[in-house]
């Protein structure tokens, strides 16, 4: 087991004060020595004053050496104390070296010297040793335990990669271990709500109980930012080492547990990184389990009092149904819901438990003819029936079935029952309580909310869709085009583009682009939309813009789609390049705008114009697949002369 973080020397944490006493005594100091060998100088045999430049240099480098000794003892607290002793002393008696050899130089003293030098300079190594050997001791202890600090995760104190890798190559091939791959759950939602000093408490903790649970022979590591990795010995109880571990560590999410797992027993000769990959992957199916079981938990969590502001999120009948429904009934404590409307087949939607595949039963529209459904719809009420055999709206399959209690309301709009929805059981009889009514009735009044908005836009589109229809009935009289040509590429772009699998939201942006596309007609002047003769270069230029000043004009329509637009800008466009206004090739094309185009040139050949005869339908349809790979997408020519024109 890896001990605890490395701990590192604390800085330095000092006021800085002028060490003023050390530095007058040192100035004392100072004084009294140059005094001395001033003495001692002048005793010398012959001693005479002589001023000499080298005699005056030495004694002022003495000065600015004492200074700078003066300086260092001043700043004392402010650096090492050892350091700063031995430089003081070396300095010092460096300065008393120099101040001796200039007073020599000045005095020309014969005086005995040889001591006194000895004695300086001896002091002078004796601390640069002293200063250095400490020092290269210090270098020393640093690369002894450079390896542990490069191997350490700093947060956690635990081992990094390069830490985990060195110990598993230290194993012996043989050697059976346990290797494991924890991932923390959801850190990066603790960091984004409580803070990164949250998130690595939390990672710390973690690492601390895995160090404190897991045996001593096996060793543990941080892998990745919220990764942990662990080797320990083939026989470790890791079920139990893990619940020890999830039982102490809270996660700040109360519905999640700390971490998922995964593990995998190999050979210490298996490489680490194969040994990884293996219990990543069963790491990754446990963090699976965990986030189904967490979507569960959050599902039960919803609740009565909050489940209409849950419905109101949901935008479509679909999700109503399916999840809306669905969660109403569970709970409810009912498994199955239904939806039916009058005249129409009922599907019966049964989940007994969530996380178990979901069933459906369709019942016929005849067997409705009575029933609690045909109760419902006919006086539009919500009816239960706790024990359904014994209701008076029994059926016979129903009771087959194993239906064993029901609750069903009406979907009243505008005054009209259109359908009833409801709750089933048939595991067991239930008692429909007062929550379930609430549930179920909730369900009801979202569901009427949403067709009462499905008719407002389906009135809404179709106006807007009048509109754009006479629009283009309009441009079709102004370009002098055979009447009906707008209505009928419209309905040749609808069958292609069902031939090709398009959605019915793509189907509708075609329809609507269809009808609007010639719409930058509208800005060309008469005399070159309606000359009866050849285009010129400029008149031609101009008539080309009408594409792109169509899908601007278009882009101003605010319920027109995107796709529509495109339709309206690039039908122009040619497979080989050569179109226009964009000079797009191939499957840069948008697909609408490639279908409609085949519809649209071979509406007009087959259709006389001012300025040509009608060709006759196969004739057209030779040309259009002549001009496959050229002109248009060869593979839609294919789909337009065998499925659309036969």
């Amino acid at each position: 087991m890896l001990a605890g973080t490395v701990k590192r020397p604390a800085p330095y944490s000092g006021s800085y004060p002028y060490n003023w006493p050390a530095v007058v005594f040192s100035t004392a100091g100072y004084l009294s020595t140059f005094f001395l060998f001033f003495m001692l100088i002048r005793q010398g045999a012959n001693a005479s004053f002589h001023p000499t430049l080298l005699g005056f240099a030495f004694l002022f480098t003495a000065l600015v050496v004492a200074l700078c000794t003066l300086w260092l003892i001043a700043l004392a607290y402010g650096f090492r104390r050892r350091l700063t002793i031995l430089q003081g002393i070396g300095m010092g008696l460096l300065a008393d070296l120099m101040v001796w050899h200039g007073l020599e130089l000045l005095y020309q003293s014969a005086a005995d010297r040889s001591v006194i030098e000895f004695m300086l300079l001896l002091g002078c190594s004796g601390s640069a040793m002293l200063h250095a050997f400490p020092g290269n001791a210090d270098g020393l202890q640093r690369g002894l335990h450079a390896q542990p600090i490069l191997e350490t995760d700093e947060l956690t104190g635990l081992l990094n990669r390069h830490g985990v890798a060195r110990r598993y190559g230290e194993l012996t091939g043989e050697a059976n271990v346990t290797v494991m791959m924890l991932d923390v759950n959801n850190l990066k939602a603790v960091n984004d709500s409580l803070g990164h000093s949250a998130g690595d408490h939390h990672l710390r903790t973690i690492a601390y109980e895995l160090q404190t649970q897991f045996p001593a022979d096996a060793f543990l590591g941080r892998w990745g930012g919220d990764e942990f990795v662990a080797v320990l010995p083939e026989d470790s109880k890791v079920s139990e080492l893990m619940k020890a571990v999830q039982t102490r560590v809270q996660h700040p999410d109360a519905t999640l547990i700390p971490f998922a797992v995964g593990n995998v027993q190999v050979k210490a000769s298996v490489p680490l990184e194969r040994a990884l990959a293996l219990a990543d992957q069963k790491m990754y199916a446990d963090k699976q389990a965990i986030y189904h079981e967490r979507q569960r938990l959050s599902a039960d969590s919803i609740g009565i009092v909050s489940f209409p502001h849950f419905l109101m999120g949901l935008s479509t009948q679909q999700q109503i149904l399916e999840q809306g429904a669905s969660r109403a009934a569970e709970l409810a404590d009912f498994e199955g819901w239904f939806f039916a409307c009058d005249g129409e087949t009922v599907r019966l939607t049964h989940q007994e438990r969530s996380g178990e595949p979901v069933q459906h039963t369709l019942i016929p529209a005849h067997l409705q003819a009575s029933g609690t459904i045909a109760a419902v719809l006919k006086h539009g009420k919500t009816i239960w029936a706790a024990d359904y055999e014994h209701s008076p709206h029994a059926q016979d399959h129903w009771i087959q079935s194993g239906l064993k209690s029901v609750a069903a309301a009406p979907v009243i709009v505008d005054g009209v029952v259109v359908a009833a929805v409801g709750f089933t059981s048939h595991v067991t009889w239930r008692s429909v309580k007062p929550q379930a009514e609430q549930l179920l009735e909730a369900v009801a009044i979202r569901l009427v909310q949403q067709i009462e908005q499905n008719r407002v836009l389906e009135r809404m589109q179709a106006s807007v869709e009048a509109g754009i229809t006479g629009m283009g009935v309009i441009m079709e009289a102004r370009d002098l085009e055979t009447a009906g040509h707008t209505n009928r590429v419209v309905k040749l772009a609808l069958q292609l583009g069902e031939a090709a699998g398009l959605d019915p939201e793509r189907l509708q942006a075609l329809r609507l682009g269809a009808y609007l596309h010639d719409v930058g007609k509208l800005g060309i002047p008469d005399r070159v939309l309606l000359k009866p003769g050849a285009l010129d270069a400029e008149e031609w230029a101009l008539m080309q813009s009408h594409s792109e000043t169509g899908a601007r004009m278009a882009m101003r329509l605010p319920s027109l789609p995107a796709a529509s637009v495109e339709v309206i800008r690039s039908h122009h466009e040619r497979w080989d390049g050569a179109g226009y206004p964009q000079g797009l090739a191939g499957e840069s094309i948008p697909l609408l705008a490639l279908i409609f185009s085949l519809c649209d040139v071979y509406d007009a050949l087959i259709n006389v114009r001012p300025y040509k005869r009608a060709w006759t339908p196969e004739a057209a349809r030779v040309e259009m697949l002549a001009q496959a790979g050229k002109h248009f997408d060869p593979q839609l020519t294919v789909l337009f002369t065998e499925q659309v024109l036969e």
